[in-house]
């Protein structure tokens, strides 16, 4: 196995390492940062070009500056792989104090209740998730990791939803922010055919594309990706008709963009005053469930005389 070379970074590497540090500097707020999130931003500030051997280059400067301490750990994660965690507590004890420390903690009141509509945000990429979520979480409303054409199972679960919804007078709308290509511009549309006939939803479920759209592409400059455009793809025939050969990854929009268009999607499809008025009674809810919580505290750490 070859080893890494550790240390040895010449004038030309260690210049290439500070645009790669200025990037994640710029997107601290969005740590932990993938791959394609911090590459597509180089691309797009002109350091280097659109293309797989700047990507496998970039990989492997990150790999090497994280192994010598020049980027934090804790500013990349890696999507792909998970770790699925066994254990336990030392003793009861820990045990309690933990689950007193939490207890009534986190009440969420359902800011949609009253609202016309059942909202749920759809994302191709599961890598910009969390950007996406860190925004919806405000408003409920769920995000869905719509991966490439789902499967039957997905689907099915996607349909049970929406039946809930409708059982409560709901019509659901998907708002859907994916890759603009010849997938990524197919993905809704078919998704919707599957719910509403094959799935015998009808009107129940709508969807609107909130992202990518070739007008933000040239609102915000992205950078293209040509090699998205494969020749073998069924759909690849009828969108190059309509766009030509534009495609452009949903990871190519700053994170902060992204939140935007996603609050912007959200708000436009909300009665706003009455969500307003849904999150100040949760106010008031949690302040009462915080007076509850501190008085079960003092009564159990008096049982077990923990402080």
């Amino acid at each position: 196995m070859k080893k890494r070379n550790r240390g040895n970074w010449t004038g030309k590497s260690r210049a290439y390492l500070a645009a790669v540090q200025s990037v994640l500097v710029s997107l601290r707020a969005y740590w932990p940062l993938t791959l394609r999130q911090v590459y597509y931003q180089l691309v797009a500030a002109g350091v280097i070009e659109n293309n797989r051997g700047e990507y496998q280059k970039l990989s492997r400067i990150l790999a090497k500056a994280r192994i010598d301490e020049l980027v934090p750990w804790e500013s990349m994660e890696d999507r792909a792989r998970s770790t699925l965690i066994s254990g336990g507590w030392c003793d009861a004890e820990a045990f309690i104090e933990e689950q007193t420390g939490e207890y009534l903690r986190g009440y969420r009141r359902d800011l949609l209740a009253d609202q016309t509509f059942a909202l749920e945000a759809w994302i191709e990429k599961d890598a910009l998730s969390h950007v996406a979520h860190g925004v919806a979480f405000d408003y409920c409303v769920p995000v869905i990791v719509a991966r490439g054409f789902s499967s039957v199972s997905y689907v099915h679960e996607s349909a049970c939803r929406i039946a809930a919804n409708g059982e409560q007078g709901k019509r659901t709308v998907i708002l859907y922010f994916g890759d603009l290509d010849p997938s990524g511009w197919c993905m809704l549309p078919s998704m919707l055919e599957t719910l509403q006939r094959e799935m015998k939803l009808g009107d129940l479920v709508s969807g609107v594309r909130c992202a990518l759209t070739p007008e933000q592409v040239e609102a915000y400059a992205l950078p293209r990706n040509p090699c998205a455009i494969k020749e073998k793809d069924t759909r690849t025939r009828e969108y190059m008709e309509r766009f030509g050969d534009l495609a452009v990854e949903l990871d190519a929009l700053p994170p902060a963009t992204l939140e935007a268009l996603v609050r912007e999607a959200i708000e436009s499809h909300l009665d706003m005053s009455a969500f307003q008025e849904a999150r100040d009674l949760q106010d008031e809810e949690r302040e009462q469930i915080g007076d509850l919580r501190q008085r079960v505290h003092g009564f159990i750490g008096e049982e077990m005389g923990i402080e």
